[in-house]
């Protein structure tokens, strides 16, 4: 296989948001450095990965977040060599990833990755089932909060996200981030994901009788999308209003051939609510490998003396 450095492009697989070029060129907007590498064989694509490269006093952090992305059935040889071949394309420095599974998690631990902190469960919905079968998988509560929404007279509306129009929708989420106490990206991610990405920013929002009772902004890149921001107010929860947004949004997304929505963490210690209705709209329980740690590559100062016998 070629390695080489270049421009964000899409993998060669389904990818999550942090492996896909709409993610680095907002990134990159932002000021932030981040580097694609790219393994080709016979000019076909068969492993990249995107990461983040951050100073940290005299040390470099490169951060490999979810990645890298393999083509279908490529052989264990290949991706180690692909591993290999990465901590000597950026030498130097720590190397932090976030392991998609268990199983790369093993692998990379092979290559002198450390175990550091417990992988999240992630909920994901599989948009390539028709939609009789993703109806038949929702849990009955969720089925039955679907229902009262559609006899509520609620409208929806989807519009591109625009930063003058839904700057409401920027201020609810960092209020709701400090109530909740959790960390998520920054409203200047979602302003410049939105300007470096025309059209991957997309808003629902339902309204009752002129009201706004809740909203939802979801993220497109490539085959795939992120749930990204959600709010609903008080009439919103009494209505179902965020259930219907989220039903209405996944046919659409389907109906635009995209395959997998990421619905994020499903945490059901933390945040079990959420978790259920996350869960509850048929998604499945994706496990994420830890986040783990390499340390710099050493060359020792005095080289090993072999002694001979005389």
């Amino acid at each position: 296989m070629d390695l080489s450095l270049s421009d964000p492009s899409p993998p060669p697989g389904m990818a999550p948001l942090h492996q896909q070029p709409h993610y680095a060129r907002a990134l990159t907007a932002m000021g932030v450095v981040v580097q694609t590498l790219r393994a080709t064989q016979d000019g076909q694509p068969r492993a990249q990965v995107q990461v983040v490269r951050r100073r940290l006093g005299p040390l470099t952090l490169t951060w490999m977040p979810r990645g890298p992305i393999w083509a279908p059935d490529q052989p264990a040889a290949d991706r180690d060599a692909f591993l290999r071949a990465l901590r000597h394309a950026l030498p130097g420095g720590l190397w932090l990833a976030n392991a998609s599974s268990a199983a790369e998690a093993s692998h990379l631990a092979c290559h002198g990755y450390r175990a550091l902190i417990p992988g999240q469960t992630l909920a994901e919905l599989d948009l390539r089932l028709p939609m009789p079968m993703r109806l038949a998988a929702l849990h009955g509560k969720w089925r039955n909060r679907l229902r009262h929404a559609q006899g509520a007279g609620l409208t929806l509306h989807e519009t591109a996200f625009d930063p003058t129009r839904h700057h409401s929708l920027l201020t609810q989420e960092v209020a709701q981030q400090r109530a909740r106490r959790y960390r998520a990206l920054p409203p200047a991610f979602t302003l410049a994901y939105a300007a470096q990405n025309p059209g991957a920013a997309q808003v629902w929002s339902a309204e009752h009788k002129g009201q706004r009772l809740a909203h939802l902004l979801i993220l497109t890149h490539g085959d795939t999308a992120t749930y990204h921001i959600g709010w609903t107010g008080p009439e919103g929860r009494r209505l179902s209003a965020h259930t219907l947004l989220l039903w209405q949004a996944a046919n659409t997304l389907a109906e635009r051939g995209i395959a997998r929505l990421d619905l994020g963490p499903a945490d059901t210690t933390q945040s079990p609510g959420l978790a259920r209705f996350k869960l509850g709209s048929g998604a499945l329980a994706q496990r994420l490998g830890p986040s783990m740690l390499a340390l710099p590559r050493v060359t020792p100062l005095f080289p090993k003396r072999h002694n001979h016998a005389a």
